[in-house]
């Protein structure tokens, strides 16, 4: 990307040559604006017989899982209002917070359409929030990429009569390859979020055999498999967050207290998501080598025997 009408900056180089050593950005963080906490939203109004089931049975049998996540979130925005701090309010903490908010609201959002039993709407919230965070972690690699693009961006693009931002490409894969929760939920979601015939299945006919295929079009009946499930990665992407703000204290310089709040709180989250009882999934290896997943402790209501559900 260039600036208007000018493929080299003002000193005459090429932007664009690797060689160059990247200045600090032009911009300076101003007006910026943190949430002082966070609660999750509340239950929508409008909400149909079977949904408001959802958001009923939910808040009853997942009340843990809702607490820790938004306990994390809580955790999460206050951490990152240390940004805030004079000697930490630069371009590269904006680099990170910028990624941070965004998995931030892909996380809460997901945790919202999952109350109110809309599963498969939350998969890609959580695959986007996955793809934030780990973008969040490879900036340390790629720092000079986001610099170079604070350079560019903003500057007049007059053939368009429009300001050109640009798309600023970047996707950090190995940062999420090399994080083995990032990179196990990030193939979950995915695999479970495409119009693949296994996971179509679940959402669409759950009760379904060889025999029989039940469906029940645009289905948000509640299905506590599905809300363990889901809850539960929103609650690990929430740790893999903290854990990743809390080793860049440069930039987000939290106080003691703040800091063993975290440490409290991830030890407490992490026993909830090692319960062995609660749905979860497992990768399951063939012969042939291939990578599977299995759902485990997989059931509709409380009462009901859990099942084991190979895709």
């Amino acid at each position: 990307m260039t600036g208007p009408g000018d493929a080299h900056g003002s000193n005459g180089h090429d932007p664009h040559d690797p060689s160059l050593p990247i200045a600090a950005s032009p911009q300076r963080v101003s007006g910026m604006r943190v949430p002082e906490g966070w609660t999750l939203p509340g239950k929508p109004a409008d909400l149909d017989d079977v949904a408001e089931d959802a958001w009923r049975q939910t808040t009853f049998t997942c009340g843990e899982e809702l607490r820790l996540v938004a306990e994390n979130l809580d955790l999460q925005a206050r951490l990152a209002g240390t940004g805030y701090t004079a000697t930490a309010r630069t371009m590269t903490m904006a680099g990170y917070a910028s990624l941070w908010s965004r998995a931030f609201s892909a996380t809460s959002d997901a945790v919202g359409v999952a109350r109110r039993g809309s599963y498969q709407s939350a998969l890609p919230l959580l695959r986007q929030a996955v793809e934030f965070i780990g973008g969040e972690r490879g900036l340390d690699a790629e720092m000079d990429e986001w610099r170079r693009w604070t350079h560019e961006a903003y500057g007049r693009f007059e053939p368009a009569r429009a300001t050109e931002i640009g798309l600023g490409h970047y996707f950090a894969g190995e940062a999420i390859a090399t994080e083995q929760h990032l990179r196990a939920i990030y193939r979950a979601t995915s695999d479970l979020g495409r119009p693949n015939f296994g996971p179509t299945a679940l959402f669409v006919a759950n009760e379904a055999t060889h025999e029989r295929y039940p469906l029940n079009f645009a289905d948000h009946a509640y299905h506590l498999g599905w809300a363990q499930l889901l809850l539960g990665w929103a609650l690990r992407l929430g740790v893999v967050q903290l854990h990743t703000s809390m080793h860049l204290a440069q930039h987000f310089p939290a106080q003691p207290d703040l800091r063993a709040e975290v440490v409290a709180h991830v030890r407490e989250a992490e026993a909830l998501l090692d319960d062995a009882d609660r749905c979860h999934l497992d990768e399951w290896t063939g012969l042939d080598g291939r990578a599977r997943h299995l759902l485990v402790q997989f059931r509709r209501r409380p009462g009901d025997a859990p099942h084991r559900v190979l895709l």
